[in-house]
């Protein structure tokens, strides 16, 4: 299923979560469906052109059992009947980016070459939330090849203030 497609699932499970009034039950159920169709051999099974569409259905309501809503479950069966249920996950993913844009959350990234403390992460924050605008929830990674400084990467923006870059720019220049 084409990544254009997993946005369209991701947009339309959110308008009928904003309809029904219910974002919070949906993630949960999505989350729900995602697991338990990551169990080992499902995917394959649900998306088998040898099986009939009812045998897969029966088959998702013995796993979920009445733990989802109606419209959650309405959804799989649909992804089910298009054999995209491998693309639940980036699904997922797409519906929390756009409730994250509808509460103007911003996710990032922070890359440093030490684990910082929360002190560190929380100035960190406070400074790029003045350039981002919205609320930053920000999680940290260590990637010891930085060498020092850090790079933040929030949506689509990146801001590499890591020594590796500055000595990459210094030998460009130098080689010039």
């Amino acid at each position: 299923m084409a990544v254009i497609a997993t946005k369209r699932f991701a947009q339309a499970a959110f308008d009928i979560a904003v309809k029904e009034g219910n974002l919070d039950s949906w993630i949960t159920d999505m989350n729900l469906v995602k697991d338990l169709l990551g169990e080992e051999g499902l995917t394959e099974f649900f998306n088998s052109p040898r099986l009939p569409f009812i045998k897969k259905l029966e088959l998702l309501d013995s796993l979920i059992d009445g733990k989802v809503s109606r419209s959650s479950r309405n959804m799989v069966a649909l992804l089910i009947n298009r054999n995209g249920v491998e693309t639940l996950e980036i699904i997922v993913e797409e519906f929390k980016s756009l409730i994250d844009a509808k509460n103007n959350v911003a996710r990032g990234q922070i890359i440093s070459a030490i684990p910082l403390n929360d002190k560190q992460l929380s100035e960190i924050k406070d400074a790029l939330q003045g350039y981002i605008g919205n609320e930053l929830i920000l999680t940290n990674t260590v990637d010891k090849s930085i060498i020092g400084g850090m790079v933040a990467r929030i949506g689509d923006k990146l801001i590499d203030a890591s020594l590796r870059y500055k000595i990459a720019k210094m030998r460009s220049d130098l080689a010039r």
